[in-house]
């Protein structure tokens, strides 16, 4: 076996979760609008150092994103249920039209290890309105997150239940951008209430405990999972793996995509195209 592959964790939600018409019917509007914004857990000194020096960094507004264009026609709005909580993230469809890719605490609490379930990835969502429905097939992950509880791992993809009618999915690279000029978007819970696509555009510099960071973001929990595009509107570097949530403003962070990254997307593709 591969050894960035010796650490995966693959759930089959046929066996922990609602058919896809079941989803479907739970997620009524009145349960998307009551569901709350995910935030994962990470103990505080093991990621203190990676925000020093961006506190004070100067700030902008997000914007509301036009669904109609690139990249943003192939984020969504992600809901699932844990612990009997109904809870949002951000999501995009990467690769192929049938995987999503979405932070790894929006599928597992790496507290406690329980993974999530009744997931429903809603495209361009707009208030009750939405692109499509999709529910999710397979989920894979490195099993480090629950581990070691870094952000360094707080990535996953989605096998879904059906490919989406996006008209192509978003690239992915694994590359050093430092310096470089990122779209970060998702649905923060302090913009719209949650109910639009945001997003803001910042440069990319490199923390410790192999993360990247945008200083200057506004944007609070809910975006989780929403991805970080290069100035191309096709290639997702990065994504939302923490946004606030350790009491210092104005920064987002993202794990750095490498070869483990490389590696289970890989092994997602495998498994999608299984039966």
């Amino acid at each position: 076996m591969n050894d960035n592959l010796s650490n995966v964790n693959t759930f089959e939600l046929g066996d922990l979760d609602l058919t896809p018409e079941q989803i479907m019917a739970y997620w009524t509007p009145e349960r998307k609008q009551a569901a709350i914004a995910i935030e994962a857990f990470i103990e505080p000194e093991l990621e203190l150092e990676s925000v020093v020096g961006v506190e004070n960094a100067p700030t902008t507004d997000p914007k509301q994103a036009d669904l109609t264009k690139r990249p943003f026609e192939a984020g969504g709005k992600l809901f699932f249920t844990l612990d009997n909580k109904d809870y949002v993230g951000s999501a995009s469809i990467v690769g192929q039209n049938n995987i999503l890719l979405t932070a790894a605490h929006c599928v597992q609490d790496s507290k406690t290890g329980d993974i999530a379930e009744n997931f429903l990835f809603s495209r361009c969502y707009e208030g009750e309105i939405s692109a499509e429905d999709i529910a999710f097939k397979k989920i894979v992950l490195k099993d480090n997150w629950a581990k070691e509880k870094s952000r360094k791992w707080d990535y996953a993809f989605a096998i879904l239940a059906k490919e989406s009618n996006v008209s192509k999915p978003l690239k992915y690279a694994t590359t050093d951008i430092a310096g470089k000029t990122i779209t970060a978007f998702g649905y923060p819970g302090n913009y719209f209430e949650g109910a639009q696509m945001v997003y803001i555009n910042g440069q990319a510099t490199k923390g410790n405990n192999n993360l990247w960071r945008i200083p200057g973001n506004k944007m609070l929990t809910g975006c989780s999972g929403g991805p970080w595009v290069l100035d191309d509107n096709e290639t997702v570097v990065g994504l939302n793996g923490a946004s606030n949530s350790l009491k210092t403003p104005n920064v987002l962070l993202s794990p750095v995509f490498d070869s483990e990254f490389e590696a289970l997307y890989q092994y997602a593709v495998s498994l999608s195209k299984e039966n």
